[in-house]
């Protein structure tokens, strides 16, 4: 539970709580409430920053740590693990032939609270880091294997060009995801460029004027494009097209969905053959949601500023999930303020806020920091436990 101005989410300890957090307060409150119950814990992360702390850790067979360069060059920490199975492959029919790993690749480029801070990231800030990480999580993967990347919003804006470099080259990058499958777990499906693309977004979370953001991904997407054109043209079969790029039988460009995660890194490395698809679906087969939902008698999800029910956000799918089990959704909000209609739609019977009637400021909800948030989200579980338990 994050706030979200204008929709992107800033990750910060000081300004929320993860899923895994949020899932074990919320069950406290439940539980001193109703202790005979009995709860399943199953916290659904999006694909965003500090997805690998939000799964269990007998679902974890090995976890190491990578060190790469953030986006102006400081060292930081990023967790590849390999899971145990739970279901069938990412977005695939079919058995996993082969192991699965996460990259927390969202960590790398995680979007700073600090506006100047995430301004100075968007107009000298490198992917390169990220591709050093990828090409040392690829190493440690066999043929046959399955690499899931989580990719978010972020305000580096390079078109994904120091990912390129930091795995190598194309040619280099050929090789290192040759046999394996690349499957990007998007917490943002924002495209690169377009009126609505991630250019307009760097005007709400940094103090980049218009002008200088418009400019900026003016050269992110001319980059990204340049790179999308070379590899198509070097695929088998395959026609250059300025700016667009074949990826099989999908049309890749900068106005595709999703292509924004990542500074336009999901881009290029779409253009190397990565499948994107959305982070909430990708994590629920990954850590066997559907499978959880069986035997229970009431769902509940979490999430930080609700103003609507995005398709393929955690909300949709924990309600399409419960909805096919015939299970009641009931969500928890920092801030709510979707019409009853749209969460009736999404499966959601009922919905509870943590922020005071007639609220405006986006700090309300979360005043306080992680611990008055656990309080409330203890006290909401409480109220949950009383209202919906037999």
């Amino acid at each position: 539970m994050y706030p979200e101005p204008r929709g992107v989410p800033l990750v910060a300890p000081d300004l929320g709580l993860g899923a895994l957090a949020v899932a074990e307060s919320i069950a406290a409150g439940w539980a001193h409430e109703r202790p005979a119950d009995a709860l399943t814990l199953l916290p659904l992360p999006d694909g965003g920053p500090g997805t690998v702390q939000a799964i269990a850790r007998e679902r974890i067979a090995f976890r190491t740590s990578l060190y790469a360069a953030g986006p102006l060059g400081r060292t930081r920490e990023v967790e590849l693990v390999r899971l145990t199975p739970a279901g069938p492959a990412c977005g695939g029919a079919g058995a996993v032939t082969g192991a699965t790993w996460l990259l927390d690749a969202a960590r790398l480029l995680a979007l700073p609270a600090d506006r100047e801070l995430a301004a100075r990231e968007a107009r000298s800030g490198t992917t390169t880091g990220l591709g050093r990480a990828l090409a040392a999580a690829l190493g440690a993967t066999a043929p046959g294997d399955t690499l899931v990347v989580t990719l978010g919003a972020t305000a580096v804006h390079d078109g994904g060009v120091g990912a390129l470099d930091g795995l190598g080259g194309l040619g280099t990058a050929r090789a290192l995801v040759a046999g394996r499958e690349l499957v990007l777990a998007l917490a943002d499906d924002t495209p690169l460029g377009g009126v609505s693309g991630a250019g307009q977004v760097l005007t709400a979370v940094t103090t980049l004027s218009g002008e200088q953001a418009q400019e900026l991904n003016r050269r992110a997407c001319a980059a990204a494009s340049r790179i999308v054109t070379q590899a198509a043209a070097t695929c088998s079969g395959a026609l250059p097209v300025a700016g667009v790029g074949t990826v099989g039988a999908q049309v890749v460009s900068a106005s595709s969905r999703g292509t924004g995660a990542g500074g336009g890194a999901a881009l290029v490395l779409r253009s190397l053959g990565a499948r994107a698809l959305p982070g909430p679906r990708v994590m629920s087969q990954l850590l066997g949601l559907a499978g959880a939902a069986v035997d229970q008698d009431l769902v509940v999800t979490a999430v930080g500023e609700a103003y609507d029910v995005v398709a393929d956000s955690v909300t949709a799918v924990v309600g399409e999930v419960a909805g096919k089990a015939a299970l009641p959704t009931v969500m928890v909000a920092g801030r709510l303020a979707v019409p009853r209609g749209e969460l009736a739609e999404a499966g959601v019977v009922s919905a509870y806020s943590l922020e005071a009637p007639g609220a405006v400021r986006n700090e309300t909800w979360n005043a306080g920091g992680a611990p008055a948030l656990r309080e409330r989200l203890t006290a909401v579980g409480a109220r949950l436990a009383r209202t919906w338990s037999r």
